[in-house]
C-alpha cells in the first residue's frame, strides 16, 4: 500500500468516526428531549362580585381594560344594603368597604390585572356573590404543557428543568420546570408540567403572549449518562481551546 492509500484510509476512518460520535451525541441528545403533546400559554384570575344583591348604575371597565388593586369596577345600588344601613349591621365608615351612606357599594379590583370577561354592564340586576367580572391577574403568566412520558422518562424529570417554549410565529422563549402534577395511564405517565419564564410578559410577540395561545414546549430530561459525560468534556475542552487561541 503506498503512503497516499494510507493518508486517505487514515482520512476516511477520521472522517467515519467524527461522523458516527456526532450521530451518538445528536441521538443522545434526543433522547434527553421530550416535546409536548399540547400546551398553552395561562394565568391566574379571580373574580369578581358584589355583597349585595342590587342595580348595577356604574360600569368602569370593558374586557381589555387594565386594572389596579383598589381601582373601582362597578358601583351598585341596593336597596339591601341600605336596610342594613339603617339598622346598624353595616357603616359607610369602614375604610376600604365600599359602602357608601346612600346605599351604593363600590366594587373595586383585588390586584392589578387585565379584565377578560364580564358577567355584569350598567343597568343589568345582580344577585349578591354573583361573578360580575374576571380578572387576569398581572405576572402570572405561565405554560401549561401535557406530556406523555414512559417511567424512565418521568424519573428523569428534574425540578428548575429546563423548557424550550415555542410560540405559533417560531419565537422561542427559555423556562423551567415549576410545578409537575401526573397520573399513571396504560403504564405512561401523563404529565402536566407548569412552565415558569421571564420571557413570558403579556402582549409580547405582537400580542401572542397572552391566555390561551397555544404553545409547544420541548422539555430536558436529565440525562446524565456516559455518552453526555464524554460529550460535555469535549464540549468543554474544545470551548477552553477556541478561548486559548482566540480570546
Amino acid at each position: 500500500m503506498t503512503w497516499g492509500a494510507r493518508l486517505r484510509l487514515l482520512v476516511g476512518l477520521v472522517l467515519v468516526l467524527a461522523l458516527a460520535a456526532w450521530l451518538t451525541i445528536h441521538l443522545n441528545d434526543r433522547r434527553g428531549e421530550a416535546t409536548s403533546t399540547s400546551a398553552s400559554i395561562h394565568t391566574r384570575t379571580y373574580d369578581v362580585g358584589s355583597s349585595y344583591a342590587g342595580l348595577v348604575v356604574t360600569q368602569e371597565v370593558e374586557v381589555g381594560d387594565a386594572v389596579t388593586q383598589g381601582q373601582p369596577l362597578f358601583v351598585v345600588d341596593s336597596a339591601a344594603l341600605r336596610h342594613d344601613l339603617l339598622i346598624g349591621l353595616v357603616s359607610p365608615d369602614v375604610p376600604g368597604s365600599g359602602i357608601a351612606a346612600d346605599g351604593t357599594l363600590t366594587v373595586t379590583a383585588a390586584a392589578d390585572g387585565v379584565v377578560s370577561e364580564l358577567a355584569a354592564s350598567r343597568g343589568t340586576f345582580v344577585q349578591a356573590g354573583t361573578r360580575m367580572a374576571t380578572v387576569d391577574t398581572d405576572g402570572t403568566l405561565t405554560v401549561q404543557a401535557e406530556f406523555t412520558l414512559t417511567p424512565e422518562q418521568f424519573a428523569r424529570v428534574e425540578d428548575r428543568a429546563p423548557v424550550s417554549i415555542r410560540l405559533p410565529d417560531g419565537t422561542t422563549l427559555d423556562g423551567s420546570v415549576d410545578e409537575v402534577d401526573a397520573t399513571t395511564a396504560a403504564g405512561q405517565a401523563q404529565a402536566v408540567v407548569t412552565v415558569a419564564s421571564a420571557g413570558l410578559v403579556r402582549g409580547d410577540a405582537d400580542g401572542l403572549v397572552a391566555p390561551g395561545t397555544p404553545v409547544t414546549a420541548v422539555l430536558t430530561l436529565d440525562n446524565d449518562g456516559l455518552v453526555s459525560t464524554v460529550a460535555e468534556s469535549v464540549e468543554r475542552e474544545v470551548g477552553e481551546l477556541v478561548t486559548r487561541w482566540w480570546p
